[in-house]
Formats: C-alpha cells, structure tokens, sequence
C-alpha cells in the first residue's frame, strides 16, 4: 500500500519547529520553578538569620547593659545582671589584668584554719590555776571576723564563775604578730625568703624557723642578681672584643658559670623572737651563731689575707612587735595597742548557767561572741602567730587542736542546776 504525502516541505519544517519551541518552554518552565524553589531557600536562609542575629544582639545588648538595641522598651529580665554594672569590669574582662589581681586576691584570700591555733590560746586548758573552757558549738563569721560559741567551763577552785574571768582577760590580753623572714643579699641589704621555704617551730620559749636553703624558688631574688651581673659582664665583654679577643672569652665563660652556678642545700635555723632590740639588730647583722652563715676561711680573706667584713644575716621582720626606746627590752603594752587580737569591745558575753555536771562537778555554762582583728584571717598577714598572756603562742606552722570541744552543755548539765 503506497502513502502520498501532500503536506508541503515548508510545513513539515514548521511542525519541527513546534515541537522544538514546546521542548524549550517546558525546559524553561523547570528552570524557573528550580530557581524559584532556590530563592525561596536562600531567603529563608537569610530570614532565619536576621531572626538569630536579632536574637543574639538582644541578648549582647542585655547582657552588656541591660537595653535590647533593637527595642529599647523591650525587658531583659531573662538575661540576669548585666555586665557593664559591674564595678572594674575592664579589669576582669582581660586575661593580662586578671594576672596582675593574682596577687591581690592571694594577699586577701582567708585562712580559715587560723581558728583553731587562737582558739587554743585564749581557751583556758586548765594548765594555770586549773581553769578549763571547752567550747561545744561553733560559728564563724569570716567576712565579719567573728566568732560566736557555746561554752562549758570548770574552774579549778570551784567558784562559779572564775573560768569565765579567766578565758574574759585571757582573750583581752592576747595579741598577734606577722611579718617576714629576711636574709642578706651580699651588698648591705635585705631580700624576703618565700614563706614556702619556711617551716616553723617552738623551743623552750622561742619560735625558730628552718629556712631550706638551696629549694627551687627559695633563692629567686639572688638568680635575679645573679643575671643581671651577667649581663653587665657580656656588656664588658662587648666592650673588651675591640681591643682583645682572648680576654673576651675569658669574660664569657665567667659569666656562663655564673649563670649556672647552684646554690648549696642546707637548713639554716633562724630566731624569731627576740629579748630586746639589740638582740634583733645583732641577729640581724649575723652576729649570732645560728644565724651567721658560715664560711670556710679561706673564703673569708681577701688576697692579702685580712679578714673580710663579710656579715650574712638572717632575722624575722615583725609587723607588731615593738621595744622601748630607751632600753630596749620588749614593750608588751604597746604591742597589744598596736595589734591586739580583738578589737575594741569585741567580746560580748551572753547568757550563762551555774550547776552541778553528770559526775557532780560544778559546771559553768555559757555563750559568746568575739570580734576579731580583720588581719588575723588574711594571707597577706604571713607567719601569722597568736600570743596569750602567758606567752603562749601557736603559728601558721603549727596548729594544735587539743580537748577544746565537748557535747553540748545541756547534756552535762542537770535539770536542776543553779541559774
């Protein structure tokens, strides 16, 4: 069967063409409709994030002063206390000012252990006259220096209330004393020895230190020296290479050894307390013999063989203790005006009982409060040590926590007890 075709040339090209232009405008339409699909994402996208900035420069405005950039009449309770009220805040924002406060915050950090060591001094023990005070409830006040507690006390010739005159005047009469441990630098004066190369001791009524001469960082002030005398010798050996070369590595090498040269380990005992100011001046001069550093004699002659002036003193540099000034002997008086262990009116006694104990002893019950002197507790106050009356004391080194508490005093006393 044979077809004839009567469509013209021309027309079948245009049917081509349709089919082609039809193919293109789809094509296009899909083209479009993807674009329109990726604008939409892209402006959601940038929505979101206009939102989340708005969010995030809400809470910066808020946190930073309390006022949202965007809506000033907008709240900022949900975001705290702003930053920019608090006081110094330049100051603690930065890393290089938060080093520099390091050792502020360390000088006014508390030692809360202190407690214990005055607590053992102006409690009576019964050691005296037979006096004892027991304490069986405590409560510090470290931000106001005070102390309240409940008592027991038993006097030692059973009259009522004669323990509790004695802790009264035991606690008014007792005193502090701080300061630092000095030693010589070798050129007439005097340089602190870290408290951590300290340790502290009482013998036969005297407070020795050990000084561990020679520990890592127990010597710093002296490396310091050592390094800048090195320096001066390179600049002398800058200065010494115009004229000889051989004399310019002689110099270097001294200067290497000097920067490597190790200080000996030994212990040196120090005094810390003193009879009169001559005593100090004199320990302080190296004139004593547990304080004078001493020295092969051959070290203590020069090239002519004369004895040197050589004086290498340790001594205790006291914050509070003071001498009079005519003889020179120990002025109590005016080291317990100058620091006295309470301040003034700081013991407040309050309610008190009278009566027979659980073994038929008689039996002082009582309550009260002392107010302290704000260096006692603080860490700047280094070598911190508490002196009674009697001179008894106790040190930062050492801390004794004896029979000073008991159970609470309505279980010794009897219902039926003296008021």
């Amino acid at each position: 069967m044979y077809e004839i075709s009567l469509v013209p040339d021309v027309k079948s090209e245009l049917l081509q063409k349709q089919k082609l232009r039809n193919l293109i405008i789809f094509v296009c339409i899909i083209v479009a409709g993807a674009c329109v699909g990726v604008i939409l994402i892209l402006l959601s996208i940038t929505g979101g994030q206009a939102l989340t900035i708005g969010a995030q420069e809400k809470e910066i405005g808020c946190r930073a002063n309390g006022v949202n950039p965007n809506n000033k009449n907008d709240s900022c309770s949900d975001y705290g206390v702003p930053v920019m009220n608090f006081k110094n805040v330049n100051e603690l924002l930065t890393i290089q000012d938060q080093m520099k406060n390091i050792g502020a915050l360390n000088a006014n950090k508390i030692k809360f252990s202190r407690i214990f060591g005055l607590l053992d001094v102006i409690l009576p023990d019964g050691s005296a006259n037979g006096d004892k005070v027991q304490i069986n409830q405590l409560s510090a006040n470290v931000s106001q220096n005070v102390l309240s507690f409940d008592a027991i006390g038993e006097a030692g010739n059973n009259i009522g209330f004669h323990a509790l005159e004695t802790f009264k005047k035991g606690a008014l009469k007792t005193y502090f004393d701080y300061g630092k441990y000095m030693r010589s630098d070798g050129e007439g004066g005097y340089v602190e020895i870290p408290s951590f190369c300290i340790s502290e001791y009482t013998e036969k009524g005297y407070t020795y230190a050990k000084y561990f001469k020679g520990n890592p960082g127990c010597e710093a002030p002296m490396v310091e020296k050592t390094e800048e005398a090195s320096d001066e010798q390179g600049e002398q050996t800058e200065s010494t290479s115009e004229s000889s070369e051989g004399s310019t590595t002689e110099t270097t090498e001294e200067s290497t050894e000097t920067k490597t040269e190790e200080v000996k380990k030994e212990v040196i005992i120090i005094r810390r307390t003193y009879d009169s100011s001559e005593d100090r001046e004199e320990y302080k001069n190296g004139n004593d013999r547990k304080a004078k550093d001493k020295k092969d004699d051959k070290e203590d002659k020069n090239e002519d063989g004369a004895e040197e002036d050589k004086k290498w003193g340790y001594y205790f540099e006291s914050e509070c203790l003071k001498y009079k000034e005519d003889t020179g002997e120990f002025n109590e008086e005016a080291t317990l005006e100058a620091c006295p262990l309470l301040v003034e009116n700081g013991l407040n006694i309050g309610s008190s009982s009278y009566g027979r104990g659980a073994e038929d002893q008689m039996v002082l019950s009582f309550s009260a409060s002392i107010t302290l002197d704000p260096r006692v507790f603080k860490n700047s106050s280094s070598h911190m040590q508490i002196i009674g009356p009697s001179r008894q004391n106790v040190t930062d080194s050492y801390v004794q926590i004896r029979d000073m508490f008991t159970p609470k005093a309505k279980e010794i006393l009897n219902d039926g007890g003296d008021k």
